[in-house]
């Protein structure tokens, strides 16, 4: 391995980098190549038991990892799932079911030595027969897997023991560790599956938490995992996810105590939280990016001028007030966030709009008098909800009249957004974002699954490679910045804001480390105080 360059970003480019960054993470040298789990400190003993409820507003879409696309499926399946790698408070990775992985020179190879004894919960022991199986399943051309960027690099997966798996890639996929830590690579039970059971209906993984229940716009109910590989984790007997789809209400619920944990707080009731002397109340910028589809095959979308009208026209300081209480961040220039490195700083949309510049675009464009239009939104998403009609209003004032359309999810998945059947909708999207690939390529590619809004670019494409193969941090930053400015002159998609994480729990909730991927896996590390 050359001074760790094969192992991503996050590792720095020199030795000493390479050593003092692994530290950092948790993870120690143990060769010239081999990367161990360290013994970590242990946690304040808290005394197990007790019930979480966690408090969300929308339905998942689904339980098994091939086949959840939303960002509720995926605080499903991190709790019931395992992965090779995980992430820390930071986005950073460390060897979960992974006990070591080793990298060629040529960053081509990652060579994983599993834990031993790790159990499903229908009590098979997971092998890497198992780690095969649940990526061959990903990568298969018929999968339907929302995330292909992530394995459509691999060019295999072979099982060299029972307890050792190599993956072999086509090219050298910086941040390949961040996607072995993604919740659609959990590892999921070959004999269950091919025995026809339905992850989708009913979860079996080696995750902290055993899948109990669900019951549609109700409840999602876990049990603790006794034999969990984490020994004496997690602390809690059980937990619960309520759905509640009315945000008044979640707030009320978490206000009196009835739930005891929510990352969706409403930015309007955010005053409300802070008052109240039960709870914990914790802002973090992390990436919840919120954006506007213009769907690049349906006339005049198709034309880059209009796409660039469109997003030049919106006040994103309105949308911030508006719609998020002052609680969010407009996006001004390229999609990445300040907070993470591939941060390219460009200052493109002024913060209240330009409309005169919109009005201009649209005339060359062949659109002076502007057009009509529509715009689907998921109701089941009150930030979206919220945004809508401030997005209306300003597209209005610029001659773009848009009708607004609702609809609830799922229906909303499996109408608008997987069809792409819509002239304009907005999304949000819950990202790791340890690394910019995680959003970037699932997004603007050509054909990627992610892509509704069909938007297709050779350049973009061209540049999205290069950052992902780059071999050192310096330049992928630098090719990212071409990503970025590419990006606001094509106007695939219009970057809105960036919405903060507003999370309340009571205060009797101890050791929860929030993560800037929104994601809940340190949850299994949390307990109630008495």
């Amino acid at each position: 391995m050359s001074k760790g360059s094969g192992l991503g970003p996050w590792f720095g480019t020199t030795r000493r980098n390479f050593l003092r960054q692994s530290s950092a993470l948790g993870l120690t040298l143990a060769t010239g190549s081999l990367i161990t789990a360290s013994v970590r400190p242990a946690w304040a003993q808290g005394k197990p038991g007790g019930t979480l409820i966690a408090a969300f507003s929308a339905d998942p879409a689904g339980f098994d990892p091939q086949r959840g696309p939303s960002g509720m499926s995926h605080v499903v399946i991190e709790q019931v799932y395992s992965t090779l790698m995980a992430l820390d408070p930071d986005a950073k990775p460390y060897p979960e079911l992974a006990e070591s992985f080793e990298v060629s020179e040529d960053g081509l190879t990652y060579t994983f030595k599993l834990r031993q004894g790790v159990l499903f919960h229908n009590g098979d022991e997971l092998t890497a027969e198992d780690v095969k199986f649940s990526f061959d399943r990903l990568r298969a051309p018929d999968s339907g897997y929302s995330y292909t960027a992530q394995v459509e690099d691999i060019a295999s997966v072979d099982v060299v023991d029972p307890h050792t798996v190599q993956f072999k890639l086509k090219k050298r996929v910086g941040p390949f560790l961040i996607y072995m830590a993604f919740p659609g690579s959990s590892i999921v039970p070959k004999k269950v599956v091919e025995s026809g059971h339905d992850l989708n209906a009913h979860p079996i993984g080696s995750g902290p938490f055993k899948f109990v229940s669900y019951q549609p716009r109700s409840a999602i109910k876990f049990e603790r995992n006794e034999k969990y590989f984490e020994v004496g984790k997690p602390y809690f007997d059980a937990m619960e996810y309520r759905i509640i789809a009315d945000i008044t209400a979640l707030t009320n619920a978490v206000m009196s105590g009835e739930v005891n944990f929510s990352n969706e707080i409403p930015p309007k009731d955010w005053a409300q939280i802070t008052a109240n002397p039960e709870l914990a109340g914790v802002t973090l910028e992390g990436s919840r990016y919120n954006w506007l589809l213009p769907n690049n095959a349906k006339v005049p979308l198709d034309n880059p001028k209009v796409r660039q009208a469109v997003a030049v026209a919106l006040d994103r300081e309105a949308l911030v007030q508006g719609a998020f209480f002052g609680l969010a961040t407009p996006i001004l220039g390229g999609v990445v966030p300040q907070w993470n490195w591939g941060y390219a700083d460009i200052q493109y949309f002024k913060p209240k709009g330009d409309p005169e510049k919109a009005k201009q675009l649209l005339a060359e464009a062949g659109f002076p008098d502007g057009f009509e239009t529509t715009m689907t939104i998921a109701s089941s998403f009150p930030a979206q909800m919220a945004m809508a009609p401030i997005i209306q209003a300003n597209l209005a004032a610029v001659g773009i009249k848009a009708k607004i359309g609702t609809m609830e999810i799922p229906r909303y998945w499996d109408e608008v957004w997987s069809t792409s059947n819509f002239d304009i909708t907005t999304m949000y999207w819950l990202s790791p974002l340890a690394d910019p690939d995680d959003f970037l390529t699932n997004n603007y590619k050509c054909g990627m699954a992610i892509n509704v809004q069909k938007y297709c670019s050779t350049k973009m494409d061209d540049l999205l490679e290069k950052a992902k193969i780059a071999p050192t941090q310096d330049e992928r930053k630098a090719a990212y910045h071409e990503v970025a400015q590419t990006s606001l002159d094509e106007m695939g998609q219009v970057p809105l804001v960036n919405g903060w994480l507003l999370i309340a729990h009571s205060t009797k909730l101890q050791n929860y480390k929030p993560m800037r991927t929104g994601f809940l896996k340190t949850l299994k590390d949390a307990w109630f105080e008495g």
